[in-house]
């Protein structure tokens, strides 16, 4: 810093006296910063015997100061679609002054306060009995389960959260020796224990769990990428991963990584919605079940991976919007899927999205019905994709080919690694600088649930757009009937589909069932199983109604494969 002039002879003392402060500052020893406190975490598994078990956790965590009927701790403990929230047994909590008597929430409200100020040092011990309960609707693949002898879920349905908002350390160590020798547990943190560094404790719950007698691939060693499973899975996982693999590789190039990040695929059977997934911290859970096949399951990877690059905080008009769209997009220029295989993936979500009877249904309103309605639930997929297609036609053309999507997108991944504020006028902000006044019109009319219709060659010049005949799809009752605890059919149309192969209202539906897939495919037939008159039985249909003109694209004659990967 430099010298300034001084006024007056008070001033000249005082610059005397810093100076002699800095001195003396300077020739004291360097008092280090005090290190932030550290939260440790003991998950212990047990044996699992019949798909049963149990996962005891420990939490440690200094330094806390909670007043008397203020929450204390917060829990994972209900995940949507699940027919009963997870059990949490044996629970134990004491700090500074001893025993801490706990004040829970609600069955599903996995929270508790203590009736008394809560100070220093708290240990919280419980047990959680794993129970593969039965679904009860479609929802996230990330509640506690056990596949094989091993068990796995998303952190915030094992390890509870303190009520703490100054930055922890976080040390978690496993203790699986009663599951037997060879149990090993890994995390999207990596294998076995971890340390991380000050940050807030919530960061665990955004993380996967999974202990006991692992599959892996590849085999444990330096990779970036790695998958991991447990017994099950009706299909060799070995392929399939190293396909992964391979577009993770890709994808980190094109997304401009300095070095591939790490990734981990954790594989799980899922009852409900197989071949779906959700998207984790540098991670992502990706479920089979019957049906399913390592082919089968490469869109959705390749959807699961992108969250990881393009996922900066907006709405699912833009994470699932582009993801659809880049699903088998990026997987076909990575040439790891071939020209047909994304002309399959694109005319499907096509396919849905045009034949969906609430198509025009306001963005704004899709999350108060999100896991109500997969007509709703499918929205923020379909349409944003074809939203994305149709901006990057207008910006192809605008740039005179110079410019897509692409560049919009990789912007606000830039953004997002800047540290600079991510909104949606920010995203409006670009679409009017590279398109304009056309941008927020084109934005304005999906939150409204206008019709995204690309151009005839906004998938490139290989394809062009044809009109169909297509039967949308239609349960044939009130769509409600299968996400309500009773689960009871109602409102039945008599010249249904379902009428006609025997389903009546008032029956029971004694097994939920996931329609997000039953309503891309429109060749696929849907089974309920039904309660009446004490007797249980199957029905099985076609959920399909009128035919209604919708969208598809074909291979435009004549052009090589060469030319297509716009």
């Amino acid at each position: 810093m430099g010298l300034v002039a001084w006024a007056s002879e008070n001033q000249r003392r005082m610059k005397i006296l810093s100076a002699a402060m800095l001195l003396t500052a300077l020739s004291l020893p360097a008092i280090a910063a005090e290190p932030a406190p550290l939260m440790t975490v003991l998950i212990k598994g047990g044996p699992v015997v019949q798909g049963k078990g149990d996962v005891d956790v420990s939490l440690t965590v200094p330094d806390v100061n909670v007043t008397a009927g203020a929450p204390l701790l917060s829990f994972g403990a209900f995940t949507p679609g699940q027919s009963q929230p997870q059990a949490v047994v044996d629970m134990t909590v004491t700090d500074a002054d001893g025993p801490v008597t706990l004040i829970a929430g609600g069955p599903k409200d996995g929270t508790w306060t203590a009736s008394r100020a809560v100070r220093g040092k708290m240990v919280v011990r419980y047990r959680l009995p794993v129970v593969n309960a039965p679904p009860i609707s479609g929802g996230p693949p990330t509640n506690l389960r056990i596949d094989g002898d091993g068990f796995s879920g998303e952190g915030g349905t094992i390890v509870m959260q303190p009520a703490v908002s100054q930055p922890y350390r976080v040390a978690l160590h496993w203790d699986l020796a009663d599951m037997g020798a060879g149990a090993e547990g890994v995390s999207s943190y990596g294998d076995g224990d971890f340390e991380l560094p000050p940050g807030s404790v919530k960061r665990l719950g955004d993380i996967v769990f999974m202990a006991g007698h692992l599959h892996r691939e590849p085999e444990k060693g330096a990779a970036a990428f790695s998958a991991v499973w447990l017994d099950g899975a009706p299909f060799d996982p070995h392929p399939a991963m190293r396909w992964t693999g391979q577009l993770h590789s890709w994808m980190s190039n094109w997304f401009h990584d300095k070095t591939e990040p790490p990734y981990r695929v954790f594989l799980r059977y899922n009852p409900m919605n197989a071949g779906g997934g959700a998207a984790m911290l540098h991670s992502f859970i990706a479920t089979y079940g019957p049906g399913v096949t390592g082919d089968s399951l490469k869109v959705i990877l390749g959807h699961e991976m992108n969250h990881t690059w393009t996922d900066v905080g907006l709405d699912k008009w833009y994470a699932e919007g582009i993801a659809v769209y880049s699903q088998a997009l990026l997987p076909w220029r990575a040439h790891l899927l071939t020209t047909d295989e994304y002309l399959a993936d694109l005319n499907q979500t096509a396919s849905r999205y045009y034949t969906n009877p609430l198509k025009s249904y306001p963005e704004d309103q899709v999350d108060d019905h999100f896991w109500q309605d997969t007509r709703i639930r499918t929205l923020p997929y379909d349409r944003g994709a074809m939203y994305f297609a149709v901006l990057n036609g207008k910006i192809a053309k605008a740039s005179g080919g110079k410019r897509s999507v692409d560049d919009l997108v990789q912007a606000m991944i830039d953004r997002k690694s800047a540290g600079e504020p991510i909104t949606d006028d920010v995203w409006i902000g670009m679409l009017r600088k590279e398109i304009g006044p056309e941008g927020p019109a084109i934005h304005q009319s999906m939150m409204t649930g206008g019709l995204m219709l690309p151009d005839s060659d906004g998938f490139g010049p290989c394809f062009h757009r044809i009109q169909k005949r297509i039967r949308k799809f239609e349960l044939g009752f009130d769509p409600h009937s299968l996400v309500t605890p009773e689960r009871i059919i109602q409102g039945l149309m008599p010249d249904s589909e379902a009428a006609k192969a025997g389903v009546r209202n008032g029956d029971k539906v004694t097994y939920g069932v996931a329609l997000d897939a039953v309503q891309g495919d429109v060749h696929r037939t849907f089974t309920l199983h039904v309660t009446r008159d004490g007797q249980t039985f199957p029905i099985t249909y076609l959920p399909r109604g009128e035919e209604v003109d919708a969208y598809q694209w074909e291979r435009v004659p004549g052009v090589p494969d060469s030319k297509c990967r716009f």
